[in-house]
């Protein structure tokens, strides 16, 4: 999961200048949106529509679209930023992630979403995986099956026996439950995201920093040098 969903709403396309009816300034939207999977996945009939923190199911996931560009009340083909939102088990005992003073995120943001009261936990990263750009899957795609003689811990299969967000192409894994800070070696600054636990990927994917508003997930920006390396 990750794969082709996310591709589809990455690609740079042209509009043509003729639109029907009037035209309305286009409009950067933080909100996280589905998108579309190219086999039967039960966000498919959402498409488009904001994720909410309810909509997923302990260890469900979605892929997403983030910073989309919006044209008369719709989404413009190769804009934004795609996005996997995945609800881990809420067990502090097992998750781990940097104090937020180790990053400067933007104000009322945080690394990831945390419900104590609705027992909620959704991390959500950039799904683009840190060794060649490949889009990086959650419990979808097993064909080849992923690894599991992991070169660090991997608590999400050690714990619970599920396997980590995976990069089919070239067998990255990469762990919601261990975020942890790392350094983008394209633009040498420091960020957060799961920790890399297999493959030739040799660091994290980045998250993207999050807060909840009427229950709709919404990204922030933390520093746009986060995301660059494809």
């Amino acid at each position: 999961m990750g794969g082709a969903g996310a591709a589809a709403a990455t690609g740079i396309t042209f509009l043509s200048p003729l639109l029907s009816g009037p035209a309305t300034n286009p409009e950067i939207r933080d909100d996280i949106t589905y998108t579309r999977f190219p086999t039967p996945q039960w966000w498919n009939s959402r498409e488009d529509e904001p994720i909410r923190v309810t909509d997923l199911q302990e260890w469900q996931g979605a892929t997403g679209i983030w910073r989309a560009t919006w044209r008369n009340g719709k989404r413009v083909e190769g804009t934004g930023l795609p996005a996997l939102a995945i609800r881990v088990k809420r067990d502090k005992r097992v998750f781990t992630a940097p104090a937020p003073a180790e990053l400067s995120l933007p104000a009322g943001l945080s690394l990831y979403y945390d419900d104590p009261a609705r027992d909620i936990g959704i991390v959500v990263v950039y799904d683009r995986c840190a060794h060649m750009c490949c889009y990086p899957g959650w419990q979808i795609i097993q064909d080849p099956p992923p690894s599991r003689d992991y070169l660090s811990d991997a608590p999400t299969y050690r714990v619970y026996g599920l396997d980590p967000i995976y990069c089919v192409c070239h067998g990255s894994q990469y762990d919601p439950m261990r975020l942890v800070k790392d350094e983008n070696s394209t633009s040498h600054i420091p960020y957060a995201g799961p920790a890399r636990v297999y493959g030739p990927s040799s660091r994290a994917i980045p998250l993207i920093p999050v807060k909840a508003v009427d229950d709709v997930l919404v990204g922030g920006m933390p520093d746009p040098r986060w995301y660059l390396y494809c």
